[in-house]
């Protein structure tokens, strides 16, 4: 075994072994279990990102000792705090399998395309890619993971103080990694010699690591990317399989190309009327389109929206409770839908949405968000429930989306009753309800009717770069209509936050 020096003591590198597996983890000295196996592939969500908070990192020990974290009854430890001591044995949950690894029935291959390239949206939560025929633009395949960055927290603000902390590099492999996986994936799913390209939207956050650029200017003031216009670049240089990459143009630090691809997709400019678009997850970016002007802003929703800080949350994985409705009658309970039509394993943001909106419904929480009565939690499921500080993270991240919203009306010289179209992207939105949606406050009850859901539009606007040879200067033609809107230097955002936290 290596040895490495480290405050003039001689420590021996420690083997982690991953139960039921093949997989061998080395730890250097005093590195906990989670940035060992971070290293080495296997992946364990840290939404906090390491800071001991969540206690979602937890893995089983089985077999040797560790410092920093003393096991539970159940022989768990935290994962970012546990430090091996000696060789390890560890049981942990789904650590980055590849969710697509056999080639498709003989019958769907006989649609092979002749040119080939992947559309790849990055979000902080979930990694998205489709397989889109060149010559046809038709999309044939799609593939969605969750970031293998989750070890590094859950947000954009973890990752960037830990690419302060001298992470940028171990970011930039998860993520190039996990792309070349996806890559890979597809030419053996469908027997595809080559992949001509790849065109990438993402936030600005995600781009920088994608590229390998440290992204720490962004994370103090005054919040300055390196990069925001587009990149033309060869595969090889990322020692991706690819043969070209088009990394679509950014607006501002933390409105990025997931928004400047979804709003040009939209063909926003073109749609009727004054329109509305949000795209809800970890930081909620929202512009308004009025009269050729585009009104931009970043709101730091948190990660309630993508199932992070909640108790038994989780992102939008197989199992996790995506619909909560009251059974017909009001009286016998709960009806509950899970992504896969599985057992719950948790909750993700619009179950959560549901959940709350339930216990309004039933007067379980009052305006203020306090749970009435003797209830302690809301129960859902053998194992999977809602407390009183989950409603509270609810609360924090729905009055950050509502009160972006209002400030940039007012801004453009509009009330919400106005706005005649809105389009809600993202992950989270593909599930949302959108009544609960306005009956929990996340959006105004005035968005009620124009309000449509819309899904992954950032990797709708990759797979339009594709294959539209304007794609980009339409996008580029967006962006110079946007003018970005600081929340944090509105004098009115911090009354229309207060304001906000409560329920109506």
């Amino acid at each position: 075994m290596n040895t490495l020096q480290n405050k003039n003591f001689y420590y021996k590198q420690v083997k982690i072994q991953i139960q039921n597996s093949q997989i061998i983890c080395e730890a250097a000295a005093g590195e906990t279990i989670l940035l060992a196996c971070a290293r080495s592939g296997v992946i364990i969500s840290a939404p906090c990102g390491g800071r001991g908070r969540c206690g979602k990192c937890r893995v089983r020990l089985l077999e040797g000792q560790v410092s920093g974290d003393t096991p539970d009854a159940e022989g768990t430890v935290r994962a970012c705090a546990a430090v091996p001591l000696s060789e390890i044995t560890i049981a942990c949950p789904a650590y980055g399998e590849f969710s697509a690894n056999g080639k498709l029935t003989a019958a769907a291959i006989k649609d092979r395309p002749a040119r080939a390239g992947i559309a790849l949206d990055i979000g902080t939560t979930t990694v998205s890619a489709r397989l889109v025929d060149l010559d046809t633009s038709t999309a044939l395949d799609t593939i969605s993971e969750l970031n293998d960055q989750r070890s590094f927290g859950a947000d954009v603000i973890s990752r960037i103080g830990a690419a302060k902390n001298g992470k940028t590099e171990e970011l930039f492999t998860l993520i190039n990694r996990q792309t070349e996986r996806i890559i890979k994936s597809f030419k053996h799913r469908w027997d595809i010699p080559k992949i001509e390209k790849l065109a990438v939207g993402a936030n600005t956050t995600m781009l920088h690591f994608f590229l390998n650029i440290d992204p720490s200017s962004m994370g103090e003031l005054p919040f300055t990317p390196v990069f925001l216009e587009e990149r033309e670049l060869k595969g090889e240089t990322l020692s991706l399989s690819v043969e070209d990459v088009t990394v679509l143009p950014s607006i501002a630090a933390f409105i990025g190309a997931d928004i400047s691809a979804g709003l040009t997709a939209l063909d926003i400019e073109n749609v009727p009327g004054p329109s509305f678009f949000i795209d809800v997850g970890t930081n909620g970016e929202m512009a308004l389109c009025n009269n050729g002007s585009i009104y931009c802003c970043s709101t730091a929703a948190g990660p309630a929206f993508e199932g992070a800080e909640i108790s038994c949350g989780v992102g939008g994985i197989k199992g996790a409770i995506s619909g909560v409705k009251l059974t017909e009658d009001k009286t016998a309970g709960l009806s509950l839908t899970t992504i896969g039509n599985v057992p719950p394993v948790g909750i993700c943001g619009s179950g959560l949405v549901d959940a709350v909106a339930v216990m309004l419904k039933q007067g379980i929480i009052d305006e203020t968000g306090f749970m009435l009565g003797s209830t302690k939690e809301f129960n859902l499921a053998p194992g999977v429930s809602i407390s009183g500080r989950d409603i509270r993270q609810f609360q924090l991240a729905k009055s950050a989306i509502l009160s972006g919203v209002k400030i940039l009306c007012k801004n453009a010289g509009l009330k919400p009753a106005d706005i005649k179209s809105v389009f809600v992207a993202g992950g989270f939105g593909f599930y949302i309800n959108k009544q609960n949606a306005v009956d929990s406050g996340i959006f105004p009850r005035e968005f009620l009717d124009p309000l449509s859901v819309c899904g992954n539009l950032s990797l709708q606007g990759a797979e339009e770069c594709l294959t539209a040879k304007d794609f980009l200067d339409r996008c580029k033609e967006v962006i110079s209509k946007c003018s970005i809107i600081d929340l944090a230097a509105d004098p009115a955002f911090t009354d229309e936050f207060a304001e906000n936290m409560m329920f109506q």
